[in-house]
């Protein structure tokens, strides 16, 4: 295929506007477990988390995402491979996922390019004009290895490889940055929410309701993760349900008195269990985000005081 050319994107939003054949990987890995050492054991538990908490079917998913990974094995083909991903955590995610199955493909050297994002705006939005101006740049293979190298941090039981990894310069310009908003989202020492779950409560306490409003309001009081409206459900479910639950249980969720008090800095929240990539959150979680030294911190025995 002299002269073919790819485009990877993490979404269909692209479709027909991009050169080359497009490829889709949909897999939002900013939610949920990334366990998993080979493929289909991470696409069943993948399947089961996204049936789960986004009411799809668990075979149709499986089928979905064994197929776009699958997909991937014909990129050696194309001269020219374009990854287009934008600066938010969702795309960042992705990206250092999609790097790090590339990653053992050496026959990929030379042929990828990374389309460069502006940090701001997404792709979708840009004229078609502005859009087809953008000049890929080459991706040298040690940036793709170090791609692969912060999944597994990211995958990791113990997020503090990628709290360090956070703090370097890395080559892909957005990395950092969403990782560390990524980090944000464990519970924090101070309340025991995660920034997601938080910037939810404060709008739902400044009477933002409705899923249009709540997500034009956290999608500008947080530039890095661009919630979709899948995301923002489940978190309103997690924060609205059983005895001790922070919103109404009916629409409009509004913060109820265990809720109001937490936010108040009169209470702690005692989050569920649940997967934030690699790392298990809930009571007997072991890490935590500590806003004092703006890292993760473990939660050993012996510190009492700070988790009062």
């Amino acid at each position: 295929m002299t002269g073919s050319t790819a485009s990877i994107r993490c979404g269909d939003d692209l479709r027909g506007r991009v050169p080359g054949t497009y490829f889709t990987i949909a897999d939002p890995v900013c939610q949920g477990p990334v366990h998993g050492e080979f493929l289909e054991g991470y696409v069943s538990r993948r399947a089961g988390f996204v049936a789960g908490h986004y009411a799809h079917g668990a075979a149709a998913v499986r089928a979905r995402l064994g197929a776009e990974y699958a997909a991937l094995r014909e990129l050696p083909q194309y001269d020219r491979v374009l990854l287009w991903f934008e600066h938010d955590l969702w795309d960042q995610a992705v990206l250092i996922r999609v790097l790090s199955v590339l990653a053992g493909w050496p026959a990929l050297a030379g042929r990828l390019w990374l389309v460069p994002s502006d940090g701001e705006r997404p792709f979708a939005e840009m004229p078609q004009d502005e859009l087809e101006s953008l000049a890929p740049q080459p991706l040298p293979w040690s940036t793709v290895e170090a791609g692969a190298e912060a999944w597994d941090a990211f995958a990791a039981e113990d997020p503090s490889a990628l709290d360090r990894l956070s703090r370097r310069a890395l080559p892909l310009p957005h990395l950092a940055r969403a990782m560390r908003r990524h980090l944000q989202d464990l519970p924090w020492v101070t309340d025991g929410l995660g920034m997601t779950e938080r910037l939810v409560m404060r709008a739902a306490a400044e009477g933002v309701t409705g899923e249009g409003p709540l997500m034009r309001h956290l999608r500008a009081a947080d530039p890095v993760f661009h919630l979709t409206d899948l995301i923002l459900r489940d978190v309103v479910t997690r924060l609205s349900t059983g005895t001790r639950r922070l919103l109404t249980r009916e629409a409009p969720h509004l913060p109820t008195a265990h809720g109001a008090a937490i936010l108040a800095g009169a209470a702690r929240y005692s989050p569920g269990p649940r997967h934030q990539a690699g790392v298990v959150v809930g009571p007997r979680g072991r890490w935590w985000w500590n806003p004092r030294s703006a890292g993760v911190t473990d939660r050993l025995p012996g510190r009492p005081g700070l988790f009062g």
